[in-house]
């Protein structure tokens, strides 16, 4: 089975503020607890699709990340509801990469504050071939600091269980 995640990460010391951005946003989903300054949440519902309305009631900084293992990735930086950041890349069929908004500062800047190298930074996003060992949105996703983001969308959970062993919350 491949791997298909789909996660949200705002900028913020307690998951509280995403609690709210879920609900101002009209949604469901889970939220993590906060971890090297990010609060990870996952929304029900089309979870590959940039919900507009998370967007639209954004209080800072935020990131939308995908990673699908067989087919490429995507990474999203809002400030508000404003994009400062967009990267595709896709290899479903050979390698396709688009720049939308690429000011490398946004992420030189995320990566910094968590104390990290920003050198061979362009090499994460000028790949030439897939690395299923090392992909480059991990890459990317751990020097910014965040820690939720492997298999993980809310199709992925499953039971309360899980929702106790993730430390994660409902929000409804």
């Amino acid at each position: 089975m491949s791997e298909f995640s789909a996660s949200y990460h705002l900028k913020a010391k307690d998951r509280e503020q995403a609690v709210k951005l879920i609900k101002d946003a009209g949604h469901q989903g889970f939220v993590f607890n906060e971890t090297n300054g990010w609060v990870t949440f996952l929304i029900k519902g089309q979870v590959f699709d940039l919900s507009e309305s998370v967007i639209q009631c954004n209080p800072g900084l935020l990131i939308h990340y995908i990673y699908a293992e067989d087919h490429g990735w995507e990474f999203r930086v809002f400030e508000k509801d404003r994009n400062v950041f967009e990267y595709t890349c896709d290899w479903s069929d050979e390698i396709h990469i688009e720049k939308n908004r690429f000011d490398l500062d946004v992420i030189k800047e995320m990566i910094s504050s968590q104390g990290h190298e920003t050198s061979n930074l362009k090499e994460i996003f000028d790949m030439h071939e897939p690395d299923f060992e090392h992909p480059p949105a991990y890459q990317l996703a751990e020097k910014i600091g965040l820690i939720h983001y492997e298999w993980l969308s809310a199709d992925y959970i499953n039971s309360d269980d899980e929702l106790e062993e993730r430390e994660l919350i409902l929000v409804e």
